[in-house]
Formats: C-alpha cells, sequence, structure tokens
C-alpha cells in the first residue's frame, strides 16, 4: 500500500495527520472531473459522455445525449447540474439522476459568441464567461444577466482566455493557464489579479488555491503570499480534487483515491 507524507496538511487544513493511503487505482478513460457538495464524481470520458460516480467509483447514473457532447460540468449544486458544449455554444440543466431538467440553451442567443468557462452560482443562477467581449456575466433563471463584471481589458489592461470558472464563498475565480487567476466579488466585479497559473485544476480552500504544478501540490496561500509544495508520488496528473478525507488524481490513464489518515 502507498503512503505519501502531505506535511502541508497539517498547517493549512488544521489535520492531525501527515499522509495518506492508497485506497484504490483503476483504469479509466476520463478525461477531466468534478464534485458535488456530497463527494460524488462527475466524469467526462474521451469520447464526452457525463458519468455520475460515488465516492467509491460506482456508476450512478449516466448522460449520454445524442446532440450534446459534454465539454465541462459544472455539479456545485447537485439538483441543478450545468453541463456545457463548447462546440455547440450551449449550456444544458440536469437533475441529481442526470436527466434533462431544461431545454438546451444557445449561448448566442444570450449575445454570447464564444466561452470556454461557465459555472454555477449558490443563488440558483449562473455564471459565463463572454470571451469576445472580455467580460464575466451572471444570469438568472429566465435568462436575463443580471450582473456584469464590464470590460476586463479596460480593467487589466490585458486580453484574457479564461478556461475554468469557480465560486466559493462570496468570490468568483477566473482562469487563464498563462496569465493568472482574477478574483471577483459576488456580483461580478473586478477585485485583483492573482499571479499564480494553474495549468489545470484549482480549487479554494479558505483563503488558499489548490493546484497542482509538476505532479505536485501547490498551496498558495493568499493571505500571506507565500506557497507550498508536495510531491503527491503520482506522474502526469491531468485533474484533481480534495473532499474531506479523501484526495483525487487523475492521469490520461489512471484514477487513483487517497484517504488521509488522522
Amino acid at each position: 500500500m502507498k503512503l505519501i507524507l502531505l506535511t502541508f496538511f497539517t498547517s493549512i487544513f488544521a489535520f492531525q495527520a501527515t499522509v495518506i493511503q492508497e485506497e484504490k487505482v483503476v483504469h479509466t478513460n476520463f478525461s477531466s472531473f468534478e464534485l458535488d457538495e456530497e463527494g460524488n464524481l462527475y466524469a467526462i470520458n474521451n469520447q464526452n459522455h457525463l458519468l455520475k460516480l460515488n465516492s467509491d467509483l460506482d456508476t450512478l447514473f449516466t448522460f449520454n445525449s445524442k446532440v450534446i457532447e459534454v465539454d465541462l460540468v459544472a455539479p456545485q449544486n447537485m439538483l441543478k447540474i450545468l453541463v456545457f458544449s463548447k462546440s455547440l455554444n450551449s449550456i444544458q440543466f440536469l437533475d441529481k439522476t442526470l436527466s434533462e431538467a431544461s431545454s438546451t440553451i444557445n449561448l448566442d442567443d444570450l449575445g454570447i459568441e464564444l466561452s470556454k468557462a461557465v459555472g454555477v452560482s449558490r443563488d440558483n443562477n449562473f455564471w459565463i464567461f463572454d470571451a469576445v467581449n472580455q467580460e464575466l456575466k451572471k444570469f438568472d433563471k429566465n435568462l436575463s444577466m443580471i450582473s456584469s463584471s464590464g470590460n476586463l481589458i479596460n480593467l487589466t489592461n490585458q486580453n484574457w482566455d479564461i478556461t475554468s470558472l469557480k465560486e466559493s464563498g462570496n468570490k468568483v475565480f477566473l482562469c487563464d493557464p498563462k496569465k493568472g487567476i482574477l478574483e471577483f466579488d459576488f456580483f461580478g466585479s473586478y477585485l485583483r489579479t492573482i499571479k499564480i497559473k494553474p495549468k489545470g485544476e484549482f480549487q479554494i480552500k479558505g483563503d488558499n488555491i489548490l493546484f497542482i504544478r509538476n505532479d505536485s501540490m501547490i498551496v498558495k496561500d493568499l493571505i500571506l503570499q507565500d506557497e507550498k509544495k508536495q510531491a503527491l508520488g503520482v506522474k502526469n496528473i491531468v485533474d484533481f480534487a480534495y473532499y474531506k478525507q479523501k484526495m483525487f488524481l487523475l492521469t490520461k490513464e489512471k484514477f487513483y483515491i487517497y484517504h488521509l489518515s488522522f
């Protein structure tokens, strides 16, 4: 059984343990995945099909549309799961069984010609980054825009290629892997640019941002502005997530689950 020393978790997350144990390793064809508030996994495979799995990787439900290829899933509201198709420039909402809960929404109809990043909001609305107009926009259930950041080129003097979007607490974060992370308040007003460049997925935990760099976990303290690094012992990590006592790591061929020992 594989053990990995995780010394930084004690100070950052107030854990008493410093090691994690390898719990399960399986071969997969997943390209990415997300977690909901109960630790269920939503994995997108190489055929752009969406699967809902429990934390032991047992498949619960599948969404295999003949029309929509799923490129992104935002399951933070597990009763109103948002899926996004880049090729169709469209979104759709699913229920907890991955059944269609809304008709397909074409983003062109919302005045958004191009986007790579969407997300759900805790107030039952949703966010979209308008790549052409360089704006973070928030829409309600009636598809009316209720807030906007304004043009980010005017605010930051840079053009942004946003590939991921996260809402955490009262903040919203947009990531450009080559330029950094933009932070906004709950109403979409620009606050600051965080000068880190996550290659892929990132997570917000309190005042820390977690991301992968060179197969190591990096924890950036947004208050102290320092970084802690921990090698994870897994090569070619393409996606990750942390939930309670479990760490999930995805490579191009395998999915790893680690259990934190307290």
